[in-house]
């Protein structure tokens, strides 16, 4: 049975979003989880911040817990989301957000933002050793 043990290099495969360190922003605070492939963050965002307009190579995916936002697409589509909205932003496609309320949101990008967390390179909470 041994041999048939896979490894990985990721210390643990279980993660308590309350014991993930968070990273303060000048917009609140997110908590970061990445692998290879994929990274979610969960985050508080201040009510009256804005995100100017910006693409990425990642696809992302918004799923807005608590509050209300505004986004702007370059595609010239625009909405006020609530709690229970889900954004999927494809890559390369710009988008701005205006947080309207203190919000909860749940993201997910693929390839992981390695561009806003290096250090997910080496550690899946996107410190450094």
């Amino acid at each position: 049975m041994a041999e048939d043990m896979q490894t990985t290099r990721f210390t643990s495969l279980i993660h308590k979003l309350d014991d993930i360190p968070a990273h303060k922003m000048p917009f609140g605070e997110m908590k970061v989880l990445g692998g290879d492939q994929v990274m979610g963050f969960w985050a508080k965002i201040d009510g009256g911040s804005h995100i100017p307009a910006h693409s990425h190579p990642n696809e992302q995916i918004t799923w807005l817990m608590k509050g209300r936002f505004d986004y702007k697409f370059g595609t010239g589509e625009e909405a006020t989301c609530c709690a229970g909205s889900l954004v999927l932003i494809p890559s390369g496609i710009a988008h701005e957000v205006w947080y309207r309320e203190d919000c909860e949101i749940v993201e997910f990008f693929s390839p992981p933002r390695t561009d806003m967390f290096p250090e997910l390179v080496d550690n899946p909470y996107g410190l450094k050793d």
